[in-house]
């Protein structure tokens, strides 16, 4: 970012702010200055800064807007100041808002100087500390939103930079983390609500001292006669608190465990062997062990790192129920969003929202030969399912999927290999109408041909009938290219459809034989 011109402070005030913004008060500001919010994170911050710059000309540029639409360099200050403030004081976020006590949680009341009414603000820190004091963050779920101390979790990255910290685009809690992790479990309540694990001490020769935790947590009759079927269970559960791959659990190296006594092996992994980012560890299944009344799990580790730990009673939910918390297609996402996606990747990138993102294939053809076989089964996709946040037009088959995630919580992009959530789990609504026409074809009708356009056709013997005609993309059969089939003068109209790249809904490209044009590749998103 560009050094403040003539060394204006104001303008330095307002840069190191915005360092600290996440994407959701960027959005905020953009909002209130009434500038797009689409683009990636530096580009928000350029935006705002071109106007607090007093380049005007240069701001309508970036967001293609007319300069009337633009607002004063003093109002964006004070929008940046008051964003700023407010995220970092919950107490004037939630007087803003005035809609917290309406989530029904119990709270901590709290004074506003300006005024005799009290707010609530739910705290819960796994320090324990229920006061809203020093800088305090948001869990980013709307049931939950419970602030918690930022120097209690927020790890600050070691680095000889001296700035302030940066904090995260998006935070949860470890209880939200929790959650997400195998949502074919889903949370009944919190015997031993998360505390926190500290790092352990480095000793003279470099080794890391082993700490232990000891924590007792009550067991009720009512929660031990539920603990007898078999749909329940209690589980003690570890995370990492600035884990790179946040929704899954995650143990410390060199962890031993006893519950009442008894030890209990933690994870199936080496002691000393870390989690790598493909990996994810299990919480420990306690029912066996525990008794009506106190309960103690004692948890020895040598870790220099950061941890929360907890114990929680847990219902198992069944395939079905997890698949019924898809979206519907029509929830998911809007047609037109997939459509521009498509015709981006391949067309090239032309479409002007998404000019700026990578794309699995970017061809120039009048067609590309795209395969409906899902990347995991190797069978053609029934329900095209897709992870709303992939940049890629490739698929999988939606019930497969989580089918498999029911053994290994992954829940990562088989395509690009981005971690992600069961929330951000949607059907594609482009490919998934496309899937649902040829489910009555054989299996081994399996691909289709797509124009920069997004119309397609299928490939394969003449049993498809109406189906190897162009259709528009929403399925509806292009009467124009079915009157060409009919006259017979498709030959020379169609070579150069079939002179196309190739692709699959795996996003990986094939071979590409155009005959004026260039197949272009490029990084995976």
């Amino acid at each position: 970012m560009a050094s403040a011109p003539g060394g204006d402070p104001v303008l330095a005030a307002c840069k190191d702010k915005l360092k600290h913004f996440r994407l959701k008060e960027l959005k905020d500001v953009l909002c209130k200055i009434g500038l797009s919010k689409h683009g990636k994170k530096q580009e928000l911050v350029d935006k705002i800064v071109a106007i607090l710059s007093d380049q005007q000309d240069q701001a309508s540029k970036i967001d293609g807007l007319p300069n009337r639409l633009m607002v004063g360099k003093e109002t964006v200050v004070k929008i940046v100041e008051d964003t700023f403030r407010k995220m970092r004081e919950p107490a004037n976020a939630v007087s803003a808002s005035g809609n917290q006590n309406e989530l029904g949680y119990s709270v901590m009341p709290m004074k506003n100087p300006d005024d005799s009414a009290q707010l609530d603000i739910k705290v819960r820190c796994p320090c324990g500390s229920s006061m809203a004091t020093g800088s305090m963050i948001q869990c980013d779920h709307p049931r939950c939103s419970v602030w918690q101390h930022i120097d209690c979790v927020i790890i600050p990255e070691k680095t000889a930079d001296t700035a302030p910290q940066e904090l995260p685009s998006s935070f949860y809690c470890e209880m939200c983390r929790v959650s997400r992790a195998d949502p074919f479990w889903v949370t009944i309540n919190h015997p031993l609500f998360p505390v926190s694990i500290a790092p352990s001490n480095i000793m003279a020769d470099g080794s890391y001292t082993v700490q232990y935790i000891e924590k007792t947590f009550p067991l009720s009759r009512a929660n031990r006669e539920m603990l007898q079927k078999a749909e329940y269970d209690i589980q003690v559960w570890c995370i990492l608190l600035d884990d790179k791959v946040p929704f899954r659990m995650h143990w410390p190296l060199h962890s031993d465990m006893q519950i009442n006594g008894i030890p209990v092996r933690v994870v199936s992994r080496q002691a000393t062997q870390p989690l790598g980012a493909n990996g994810r560890d299990d919480g420990l299944m306690l029912t066996q062990f525990l008794k009506e009344g106190p309960n103690k799990i004692v948890l020895s580790r040598s870790d220099s790192r950061a941890f929360c730990l907890g114990v929680r009673i847990a219902k198992r939910r069944s395939l079905e129920e997890v698949l019924n918390l898809v979206p519907k297609e029509q929830d998911g996402e809007k047609f037109d969003d997939a459509l521009s996606r498509v015709r981006r990747c391949v067309g090239g990138g032309t479409e002007a929202d998404n000019a700026d993102s990578d794309s699995d294939i970017e061809v120039v053809a009048d067609s590309v030969s795209v395969n409906l076989r899902c990347p995991m089964t190797g069978s053609r996709i029934k329900v095209a399912g897709r992870f709303k946040p992939c940049v890629h037009m490739g698929c999988f088959d939606l019930e497969a999927f989580v089918e498999l995630n029911q053994r290994s919580r992954k829940w990562q992009c088989p395509i690009c290999l981005k971690n992600y959530s069961l929330e951000n789990l949607i059907i594609d609504p482009y490919f998934n109408r496309i899937t649902s026409l040829i489910k009555s074809c054989g299996d081994d009708i399996s691909e289709i041909d797509v124009k920069p356009d997004g119309s397609w056709r299928a490939k394969g013997g003449a049993e498809l009938k109406d189906l190897m005609q162009w259709h528009l993309p929403d399925g509806t059969l292009c009467m124009s290219t079915a009157s060409v089939l009919m006259s017979g003068n498709d030959d020379d109209d169609f070579a150069g459809d079939r002179s196309g790249g190739t692709s699959s809904l795996s996003g990986q490209p094939r071979s590409v034989r155009p005959k004026s044009v260039l197949a272009i590749e490029s990084d995976s998103d």
